[in-house]
């Protein structure tokens, strides 16, 4: 099932830029999203490779090709396109190419990509198999490596943002550490308590709270047995993750563990990006696509 798919017009046609979509994996998504109404792709690649590829997916209605030979240049056009469409942002969505490449083109000053006052975040949409739980948000698992209290209060400025798109979701963020107790020794205790107080300040009417282990957070059960009691405990549906490790790790095991589905972008741009990786399911691509067009509406 397409995450979100009901909360955008089917013929929205988000104007697209899609990096380097050279193999068919990477072009299956993008052809159900035009055919559904989502995307109004411009691909970015070599030429002739896409053209075949076009061929053997009987895309007849074929969109623009812009020729490109390397992945490097393929990015490159993309965010000097991107640059000149400020008003209507460009969606970015990545082909088959290294997310670095694309993502360090994104942020050179010459594109002016990039957002000031605000900082890059990535957001994961988690669903569940037979919508067996709500769906959890997990950032940043993709982008921000080891980020300190100012990223993280970007990360969860860009979250807030995002959720308050999604009808009928009103977020319960958990900032997560290891334990429920401020320690010293323990920086991501720490960071959780500097951004609970600031959050009282900046986001008085959002439900923030921290630091939780990950079981208090999501079990109402375990947060009881600690004798946790607030508004966030047991009931987070944004798990504000401390490091990329933690939230990639999170992440693939729900996807390969529990069949969930993942479908993530980057935020906090101009433009937001896609970066799907070149094992997600055509599922996640396509509500990675969804869940990017929704963040701009």
């Amino acid at each position: 099932m397409i995450q979100n798919i009901d909360f955008i017009d089917k013929n929205i046609k988000k104007v697209s830029l899609i990096v380097n979509p050279i193999n068919k994996l990477s072009l299956e998504p993008i052809k159900e999203s035009f055919e559904m109404g989502i995307l109004e792709p411009l691909l970015i690649g070599n030429k002739d490779i896409i053209a075949a590829l076009l061929d053997d997916l009987n895309w007849h209605l074929q969109p623009e090709i812009i020729n490109s030979s390397t992945e490097e240049e393929s990015s490159k056009i993309a965010c000097r396109l991107a640059s000149d469409r400020i008003e209507d942002p460009y969606l970015i969505v990545k082909g088959h190419l290294h997310t670095d490449v694309l993502m360090s083109e994104y942020i050179r000053s010459e594109h002016k990509l990039l957002v000031k006052g605000r900082r890059l975040s990535h957001i994961w949409f988690m669903t569940f198999p037979d919508n067996v739980r709500t769906p959890l948000i997990i950032t940043d698992g993709a982008l921000n490596i080891n980020p300190n209290v100012e990223t993280k209060k970007h990360i969860i400025n860009n979250v807030i943002e995002f959720t308050s798109k999604l009808p009928n979701f009103e977020p319960k963020i958990a900032i997560l550490s290891a334990t429920e107790e401020v320690l010293s020794q323990m920086q991501s205790s720490v960071d959780a308590k500097d951004l609970v107080d600031w959050s009282r300040i900046e986001h008085p009417t959002t439900d923030i709270n921290g630091p939780f282990a990950f079981d208090n957070a999501i079990s109402s059960e375990a947060a009881k047995i600690k004798g946790i009691h607030n508004s966030v405990a047991g009931n987070a549906n944004v798990i504000v993750v401390p490091n990329v490790e933690t939230g990639n790790s999170l992440v693939k095991i729900m996807v390969n563990f529990m069949n969930c589905t993942a479908g993530g972008f980057v935020t906090g741009g101009i433009s937001p990006v896609v970066i799907t990786s070149r094992s997600d399911t055509s599922n996640s691509r396509l509500s990675s696509i969804v869940n990017a067009v929704l963040s701009t509406l």
